[in-house]
């Protein structure tokens, strides 16, 4: 008896060894160094770099200047520096701000410098989306319109509701699928599936629905895993050569990338998590953004597409400040009874446009939704790429932890640059 139990728990094993299970077991939740986890597809950069231009560290006011920073956890705000609030979780930390082409501020903390890569996390959404406008710029995908069948025949024959998916709602976070965004660690479930999975297009394959395609805002990492799939079915170009190929090299990244696959039999690149780079070359993005989608005279993006991007569409129930893969509004953590004082607080407030409300299911306060210009892609732990046009303000954060989310911050030192 003893020896048919061991057998049955060594077949276990055996099973386990071989699926997304055991890995996501073996590894738990996902880290900045995932890299390590994944096999990996290089996004190659050239010789030419571009660097932006650097405040003598004695103008750098940001070094000493104090700021509001809001604690998650015990609901409470404190003043700090951007350099002790940084510091103060003892996690790995990089964080940059530059205005008008100038670095005006830089820090890295816990082992990282300038050079050190980490994984972005969803950031890698916002790179996808570029990689999509690239595609629609260079002919390969003829519209956003266009349904997801067109490039994946495979799904034709699978929910019906797939011939309704177009690539717009891919990028507007409106698939309406059936899939749970939990990071709390549970080895079954559909996101480590998904994360820890060795064959990407088997999972989008299983994929149900529930809601219509276009309905409703609903964030997932699935969407984009699909998204992916889609350019690199369009292109008939891995991700990690087209992106390179579009964005790395013609922006004059410092130092090469790379994007996690899910396996080396499959190669399918994980574009919605597993880009791994550094805070300066991130910044390049932004700048990019800022420009339009023009760098030193070559239109890399449509000028449209990025307009549509930071543009506040509204998408159904449940928007979540959303549009093609970034977000452009964030919480205010100033507490109100009820709607009408949040909103007459907010008139007398410059430069600030109240998007809507969230109220809190413990306390029943009412907490704002601002725009105030600006507009981020964002990561699993707080890593931010930040964009403000109006200001020429880029701000990158990549870590391992997060106090709050730091786009709050680097929206209200707007005030203060």
């Amino acid at each position: 008896m003893v020896k048919k139990i061991n057998l049955l728990l060594f077949s276990i094993a055996i099973l386990l060894s071989s699926c997304s299970t055991f890995r996501a077991i073996k590894n738990g939740n996902p880290a900045i160094d995932d890299y390590n986890v994944f096999v990996q597809d290089t996004v190659h950069n050239s010789s030419k770099v571009f660097s932006f231009a650097e405040l003598p560290q004695e103008e750098r006011k940001l070094n000493t200047l104090p700021v509001d920073v809001y604690f998650t956890k015990s609901d409470t705000m404190k003043q700090m520096t951007l350099t002790e609030m940084l510091e103060y979780t003892a996690k790995p930390a990089a964080a940059i701000i530059i205005k008008n082409d100038t670095i005006i501020y830089e820090h890295y903390s816990g082992g990282l410098n300038k050079s050190s890569q980490t994984t972005v996390f969803s950031v890698t959404k916002t790179i996808t989306s570029i990689l999509c406008g690239i595609a629609l710029k260079d002919g390969y995908i003829e519209s956003v319109k266009d349904p997801v069948t067109k490039y994946i025949p495979e799904l034709k024959t699978k929910d019906k509701m797939f011939h309704q998916l177009t690539i717009e709602h891919l990028l507007d976070m409106s698939a309406g699928l059936k899939f749970e965004e939990s990071y709390s660690f549970n080895p079954f479930s559909k996101i480590s599936e998904l994360y820890y999975g060795d064959n990407t297009l088997k999972t989008i394959c299983s994929m149900k629905f529930i809601s219509t395609p276009g309905e409703r805002y609903h964030y997932d990492s699935m969407t984009t895993a699909i998204l992916g799939l889609v350019i690199e079915r369009a292109t008939g170009i891995p991700y990690a050569k087209y992106l390179s190929d579009n964005v790395w090299q013609p922006l004059g990244m410092e130092q090469s990338a790379t994007i996690s696959l899910d396996s080396k039999k499959h190669r399918h690149a994980k574009s919605y998590a597993g880009l791994t780079t550094n805070v300066r070359d991130l910044a390049k993005i932004g700048k990019l953004y800022i420009n339009k989608g023009c760098w030193n005279g070559e239109q890399i993006v449509d000028s449209a597409y990025v307009e549509r991007s930071h543009s506040k569409n509204v998408v159904g129930k449940n928007n979540g400040t959303y549009s093609y893969s970034w977000y452009w509004g964030s919480y205010d953590h100033k507490k109100f009874d009820d709607m009408d004082s949040l909103y007459d607080y907010y008139k007398s407030v410059p430069d600030v446009e109240v998007c809507g409300a969230n109220r809190s299911r413990t306390t029943g306060k009412y907490k704002a939704i601002l725009h105030r210009g600006g507009f981020w892609a964002y990561g699993l732990y707080g890593q931010v790429l930040y964009v403000n046009p109006q200001k020429n303000i880029i701000a990158v954060y990549l870590g391992g932890d997060r106090i709050e989310d730091y786009y709050n911050i680097f929206d209200r030192l707007l005030e203060q640059l």
